[in-house]
């Protein structure tokens, strides 16, 4: 994945991890449940899908072009919604509501902190 902070997708061997609630641990890199799985059906949708089963049948590490850049967007919620239409507050692991709250305006962290929910609200 080509981008200016050097961000990896790629599996991991603590799969253990992908049963957390808290999943953010990480190193600047994203952690994708079933790597293989997902470059499979990048190279099927993207017409390149022999080409990566023979780089697979190899057994080693191999880059298997795509014909085109694919646009990765990640996006960074501490206030979802669950099923029923409410509001789900989720902890803020990396501090951004503090800077974004300071840039609209709030006059301390008090006056937006909200109560904050544990629980997965999912992928």
């Amino acid at each position: 994945m080509k981008n200016e902070h050097r961000i990896s997708l790629h599996d991991t061997p603590a799969k253990h991890l992908f049963q957390e609630v808290q999943r953010q641990r990480s190193h600047g890199c994203v952690r994708v449940e079933d790597a293989l799985g997902f470059a499979e059906m990048l190279a099927r949708d993207e017409g390149v899908l022999e080409e990566w089963h023979r780089a697979r049948a190899t057994g080693k590490e191999t880059f298997v072009a795509l014909p085109r850049e694919i646009p990765v967007r990640l996006i960074y919620q501490t206030v979802l919604f669950d099923q029923d239409g409410e509001p789900a507050i989720r902890s803020d692991p990396y501090g951004w509501n503090d800077r974004v709250a300071t840039a609209l305006g709030f006059p301390s962290r008090q006056a937006y902190r909200l109560r904050t929910s544990g629980g997965d609200i999912g992928p």
